[in-house]
């Protein structure tokens, strides 16, 4: 894996995966480099079987404060085409991590504007600290936020999109949760806590169950897969009754024991000099989660 990202930083950890967003000196404002950097990073992982998590996270006070404007001031003097493909990586970042094959988390803390909530809100969960702060900072400059809004849109309600975005309103965390923008209000002072906490529900259940579920909830809510599908359903469920996991999660049942599921491929050790701190198993000493 490459290792000489300027804006985001890698971690890996059992099955997990940790990307920090790295410009604390910008709140992690986002810039076309560091959408590039990120949109490398998730095709890398996506391919590593071992992996079943990934946690996005932001260096600093804030997890992403929306767009860096010296990026949108660049668009002066160019042509409508040119401009509409500079914005495209965003949204393409934001299906890609929407697709992940894996359990997305953004774990979020500070000021969360504008294109900080379309990440988020393209990951399966939000975790949030009490002293996060959202919005829709695009109509006071002007704008609207036409990249994320259909990300933003499968969490919130057509009332709360009205409410926030149209008046670029501040909000808070407990707000966020009641509204379904956020789903865990952590702790204060314990993110790491929360995160692990969090991820432990997933202990019982069989990771390629997961990884095919997920698959199959982006399906349905696309409408790829719809009531009228009986034939295609049956069959996803019978390759699922005859799969290793599948087998062994019957017989477990009906034999009164834990299930044993299939351990994926353990994670290749990176070679010397592949990240700043390694621990004497080869990965990355764990980063704590802030």
């Amino acid at each position: 894996m490459k290792n000489d990202y300027r804006y985001i930083e890698i971690q890996f950890e059992n099955q997990l995966a940790r990307i920090t967003l790295n410009r604390p000196d910008r709140h992690n404002a986002l810039i076309l480099e560091l959408i590039a950097e990120l949109d490398q990073v998730l095709d890398e992982i996506s391919e590593m079987e071992e992996l079943l998590f990934v946690v996005l996270s932001g260096n600093g006070r804030s997890f992403c404060a929306g767009a860096d404007l010296n990026w949108f001031y660049g668009s002066v003097g160019k042509d409508l085409e040119e401009n509409a493909l500079r914005y495209k990586p965003l949204a393409e970042l934001m299906l890609k991590l929407h697709q992940m094959p894996l359990v997305t988390i953004a774990g979020v803390r500070g000021n969360v504007f504008g294109g900080g909530i379309g990440l988020m809100a393209a990951c399966d969960f939000v975790l949030a600290e009490p002293n996060t702060r959202f919005m829709f900072s695009e109509v006071k400059l002007g704008l609207l936020p036409a990249t994320i809004l259909p990300f933003v849109a499968k969490r919130l309600s057509q009332q709360n999109l009205r409410k926030w975005i149209l008046t670029g309103s501040l909000f808070h965390a407990p707000e966020a949760l009641q509204a379904g923008l956020v789903d865990v209000v952590c702790d204060d002072g314990q993110s790491e806590k929360c995160l692990q906490d969090f991820i432990s529900t997933f202990d019982s259940a069989a990771p390629s169950a997961i990884k095919n579920a997920k698959k199959m909830i982006n399906q349905v809510s696309s409408g790829e897969i719809g009531i009228h599908d009986a034939d295609r359903t049956s069959r996803i469920l019978a390759e699922a009754l005859s799969s290793p996991d599948g087998q062994e999660g019957i017989h477990a049942f009906l034999e009164k024991r834990k299930p044993e599921w299939k351990k994926p491929k353990a994670p290749k050790s990176p070679r010397r000099g592949d990240f700043e701190e390694q621990s004497t198993t080869g990965l990355q000493k764990r980063r704590k989660f802030r």
